[in-house]
């Protein structure tokens, strides 16, 4: 297994009604595709939260995601879908659903209770982009 050091938080910037009739693995089937047209080998996330909550497994947490360039290599990527139009000083609760936020809660201390104590941060501290869609700093700290 691979040593991971940090949780970094992404989402699909889709809108928020985006295959809402379709099931979570038919989403995930589809965000793969669009990484696979980019020349990748599979979906560069590791987990994917639905707007229900559910959560999905993308890439194995064995490999190096595709998720924040440069900073892959002891990190896992989660992206939640929706948060298409968001800001990244936009509140959680703007662009995601309070399942979503549960269930990013459960698969964080899930992941730090296999892998020890990591960092938390948004794909937007690597990066000039809005995505997650939120401060991940100021979400963090109301847990």
């Amino acid at each position: 297994m691979r040593k991971l050091d940090t949780i970094i938080i992404h989402c699909t910037a889709t809108r928020s009604g985006w295959m809402e009739d379709s099931p979570t693995t038919e989403k995930v089937n589809e965000v793969r595709r669009w990484h696979l047209d980019r020349g990748w080998s599979d979906v560069g996330y590791h987990y994917l939260i639905d707007r229900d909550g559910t959560i999905a497994s993308g890439r194995p947490v064995e490999r190096s995601g595709a998720h924040t360039r440069g900073h892959n290599r002891g990190s896992v990527g989660i992206a939640l879908f929706g948060g298409h139009g968001s800001s990244a000083t936009d509140e959680f609760t703007e662009n995601f659903t309070p399942e979503q936020g549960a269930s990013l809660r459960d698969l964080i201390s899930d992941l730090m209770s296999n892998h020890g104590e990591m960092k938390i941060a948004g794909h937007n501290e690597y990066s000039t982009k809005a995505c997650p869609g939120f401060n991940v700093m100021l979400w963090h700290g109301e847990l």
